[in-house]
Parts: structure tokens; sequence; C-alpha cells
């Protein structure tokens, strides 16, 4: 059995030369975990960097494995990072400096410099100010208000929400659960990179790509609300930073239909959006959707999650 396994990881690993892995995760270590309970170890990261390194990848930039996709037969993997959390400057970058790993950073354009919370940050504090009962009270009395569906689960009538309609819900409810206000909040925990630790991050060679305004749903949006909250992402990052990689990660990994991907991508003036449902894109050519694997949903050690199911979306793709 041992055996069998063995030859199938060489198998796996000699079919994904010359594909390309990404990795996301949004928190590293202990400190943040009140405000944002999803996260690795620092642990957990470098045991998933080692495990990589140990079956022969080699770390690469994001903008690295666009330009050179398909034209090597190394194994790659890049490791990218969502929402712009404080954890990349204070634990995640002395680790990756000491093993010469690169990292792409997708910032929320209105969270930038803990100016302000988004809506799915909100809810998590307001969660856990609440319970489940006085929140379910609370989101009845306000579902007329805001059109949210009529569901018995808690959580997917909150989502039901129009977009342009979220942050107004969870202030409501913010106001209504939560200690102190938004503003003393940001202040106290600086949960976001500032701009002093976003310079020193690009001076130390991470880039800086989108996430998004608001953190939105692209799967709910209409198409020149998508083209719009990523401009706004642009210019809000571009305060910040001089080199803004051409790279939009979907919030939620919720992609607009495949179909409009090459448009938001052109009107857009950006290379490619990148999702994590294993669809049709194998990170192979230059494609205009890529595909993500988190690592906060995979053991460290996983084979089946961070190896067998991108190799098996590859042949999905070359048979399609």
């Amino acid at each position: 059995m041992k055996s069998w396994t063995l030859n199938l990881k060489r198998l796996s690993l000699f079919l994904l030369k010359g594909s390309h892995l990404l990795l996301y995760f949004h928190r590293v270590g202990a400190e943040q975990e009140d405000f944002y309970p999803d996260g690795l170890s620092s642990h957990d990261l470098l045991q998933i960097i080692s495990s990589f390194q140990n079956l022969g990848f080699r770390f690469c930039s994001l903008s690295e494995a666009y330009a050179q996709a398909g034209s090597s037969r190394e194994l790659t993997v890049s490791l990218t990072s969502d929402d712009g959390f404080a954890c990349n400057y204070c634990e995640v970058l002395p680790m990756l400096q000491a093993h010469n790993i690169p990292l792409t950073l997708f910032m929320i354009g209105k969270c930038l410099d803990n100016l302000a919370l988004a809506w799915n940050h909100k809810l998590i504090q307001i969660r856990q100010h609440s319970s489940a009962a006085q929140l379910q009270e609370a989101v009845k009395k306000l579902q007329t208000k805001y059109a949210l569906a009529e569901d018995t689960e808690l959580m997917r009538q909150i989502f039901s929400v129009p977009d342009q309609e979220k942050d107004a819900l969870c202030d409501e409810l913010w106001d209504r659960f939560c200690p102190e206000s938004q503003a003393a909040f940001l202040r106290r925990t600086q949960p976001f990179l500032s701009a002093k630790q976003m310079q020193e991050l690009e001076n130390s060679g991470v880039e800086f790509a989108l996430h998004s305004q608001s953190h939105a749903d692209f799967s709910r949006l209409s198409f020149p609300a998508m083209v719009y909250e990523i401009q706004q992402n642009k210019n809000a990052l571009a305060q910040y930073s001089n080199r803004i990689a051409p790279f939009f990660g979907f919030p939620y990994g919720k992609a607009c239909h495949s179909e409009l991907i090459p448009q938001l991508c052109r009107e857009s003036e950006i290379s490619a959006c990148l999702g994590f449902r294993y669809r049709s894109s194998d990170n192979r050519h230059q494609d205009h959707l890529w595909q993500r694997i988190s690592l906060e949903h995979a053991a460290a050690d996983s084979f089946e999650q961070l190896i067998l199911r991108p190799l098996l979306r590859c042949f999905k793709h070359r048979n399609s």
C-alpha cells in the first residue's frame, strides 16, 4: 500500500510539470484569531512550504508564473494571501524572507491602512457579541427593510442581502451589538496592513493585487458594477503602491459567469482573475481564469487537497 501511494505521488508530480499551483490563505498566527477565526498557525505554513519544497516545487511570484506559464517543465507554486491582514507583515514576512519565498497580497480597497471594515469582517465581530437567538431576532426585524430572503438558516438569510445594502445592514447590527464604534475598533486592533507596513512589504519584494473595493460578491453584481469595483480598488491601492500586479482575486472565490471574465479582464486592464472552484483553467496557459487552493481547509500534508485535486483539474481541462 505504501509503495502504491508513493508511485501515485511520483506519477502525479510528473504529470503536473509545466502546470502551476496557486496557494492562498487569509490569516497566519494566533494574534488576529478573534478578528478572523479561520487561519493557519505559523508552524502549519512552514510545514506546507517545506512539504512543497521537498516534493521538488520552486516557489515563484504570481507575476513570474503568469509570464512563464506553459514554457517550463518545472514544478512551480505561488503563495498568495487575501484581505491584507497585518499578520502578513508581523508573522508571514519574516518567515518568507528566511526561506526566500515570494508573496502576492490581494487587497480590499476600502480596508487599506485600516480606514474601514469590509462587511464580512463586521459580521464576524457582530456574531462574537451576540447570541444566535439575539441575531436572529434582530435580522427578522430588518428583513423587509433590506429585502432579506426568507430562510431558516440565519447566515444564508444575511448573505441574501443585495450587495449595495450589505454595509448598511451590518452597520445597524454593529451599533446594536458591538461595544465600541467601528472607528475605535480599527484604532485599537489595527487588523489590516498600515501604509508603512505596505511600503516595507513592497520594498521586500511582496507584490500587491486586487480583491475588489468592498469585498463584493461578483456572482451577484451587474457587469458595470464589477468594473467599477475593480477600478475603485485600483484607485485606492495606487495611493499606497506604485507596482500593482494585474490580477484580481474573486472575493469568497465566487466568480462571475465564465463568459464575462475575458471582457472583465479587458475593460479592467487586468491579466487574470483568480477563483478556487476547479473549473476551466489548469493555470498552464495565459488563461483569464486561474484557480487557487485554500490552505485553511487542507492539512499541511494533504496529498488529496494540495496535489491530487489540481491534477484532476488538469485532466478535466485537457479533455474539455
